[in-house]
């Protein structure tokens, strides 16, 4: 009985072995076709999967000439979180400003006093009245871009604000020249 369960085993075997071999005469018939070609994709969204996906384009952002004219400098408060102090710096819109006691700088690069997206995409403000003030700036840590976003005054925490273990950052005015 050992002899003839032994037997089939080696059969089985020998069979599973086997298969896939192609006799040395049918191996241009037997071997499979390889192609250079993609598949046939039915759905195109199969073949892309980032299709329909919108990438966000380089938004514009304009500042109408009474906003220029109409504010010099923006007040921002640094609170040093594990301190529990704060300094308050005035920065002029356009030029970058060492925040003292901090190992940061600020630029800030826009003021928006009533911001606003248009319908195109673009960065604006409604007018020149301060009912949603956001500042763009840019905040440099040992000379190196740290944070590169929005101030909104009358929404801090929000929208991507300024984040850092040790520091907060917020607009807290505009002056007007």
């Amino acid at each position: 009985m050992k002899k003839l369960l032994m037997s089939l085993m080696l059969v089985a075997l020998l069979a599973a072995c086997s298969q896939g071999v192609v006799e040395e005469g049918n191996s241009e018939t037997a071997a499979p076709a390889q192609t250079t070609q993609d598949p046939v994709v039915q759905d195109p969204a199969a073949a892309d999967p980032h299709a329909g996906v919108s990438v966000p384009k380089e938004r514009t952002i304009s500042v109408p000439k009474e906003v220029s004219e109409k504010y010099k400098s923006l007040i921002i408060e640094v609170k040093n979180l594990t301190e529990n102090s704060s300094v308050q710096t005035d920065v002029l819109i356009g030029q970058k400003s060492e925040v003292t006691g901090t190992p940061f700088e600020v630029l800030v690069e826009y003021y928006l006093p009533d911001f606003v997206i248009e319908a195109d995409g673009t960065i604006t403000t409604r007018s020149a009245e301060e009912n949603n003030p956001v500042a763009k700036i840019k905040v440099f840590k040992f000379g190196e871009v740290y944070f590169d976003g929005w101030l909104f005054q009358n929404h801090p925490d929000e929208h991507g604000s300024f984040e850092d273990q040790a520091y907060s950052m917020t607009l807290v005015k505009s002056v007007t020249k």
